[in-house]
């Protein structure tokens, strides 16, 4: 690994971070966690058309969507995480703007 890290794997950000040999951030890493994690879930049928939905990942939280209608459905608690992630980028990305020169 370089002095500055590699590419991510999967998504080509910068890290020095490794899984499994890998250069691997670790926004990668969890979203890999959680994908396992979800797929040990059982499968739900949308209320909405009974099509069977499929498992998505939104801010590190994993999420029901239906492909049919394409309804989102959330367990306990994920609409507050959700919330609080995108206020994080939020506050994140003003942060950042600030920090640029005008001019």
């Amino acid at each position: 690994m370089s002095l500055f890290g590699e590419k991510c794997a999967r998504c080509g950000t910068k890290t020095r971070h490794e899984v499994d040999g890998k250069a691997t951030c670790e926004a990668c890493e969890k979203e890999m966690e959680l994908l396992v994690e979800a797929s040990k879930e059982e499968s739900r049928n949308c209320p909405i058309d009974g099509t069977r939905m499929s498992k998505e990942i939104a801010h590190m939280i994993v999420i029901d969507r239906c492909p049919n209608c394409h309804d989102v459905w959330l367990d306990g608690g994920e609409l507050e995480r959700l919330k609080g992630g995108v206020e994080a980028s939020a506050l994140m990305a003003m942060a950042n703007g600030f920090t640029v020169p005008f001019g």
